[in-house]
């Protein structure tokens, strides 16, 4: 129990020490939705519900683009998407090792 406790306590800390990059992607997730909804003449709402199904890499393909820009913008959106999975992955192995190391 006490590893568990020790890894909540780095996992967290270590999130906020970069909480500045990820919340800097995850806006960019959300202002990518913007040209996206203009581009392909959609609701707003689908545009920002398209860009978070991609950049958290599920792809449901509910939402498909229909236009050359719109699919660059999607790419560049699943590319932010797995950065922002790539830090969280690093923020709980750097948590799982100190853990390790401490108990």
């Amino acid at each position: 129990m006490q590893m568990f406790v020790r890894f909540n306590k780095v996992f967290w800390r270590t999130i906020w020490h970069v909480r500045t990059v990820i919340l800097a992607l995850l806006a960019l997730v959300v202002v990518n939705a913007v040209p996206i909804a203009l581009i392909e003449k959609m609701p707003f709402g689908d545009a920002l519900y398209f860009a978070f199904v991609t950049g958290l890499t599920i792809g449901y393909g509910d939402i498909v683009m229909q236009t050359p820009v719109g699919r660059l913008i999607a790419l560049l959106i699943a590319v932010v998407g797995i950065l922002i999975s790539g830090m969280i992955v690093a923020a709980a192995v750097h948590a799982v090792r100190e853990s390790m190391e401490k108990s």
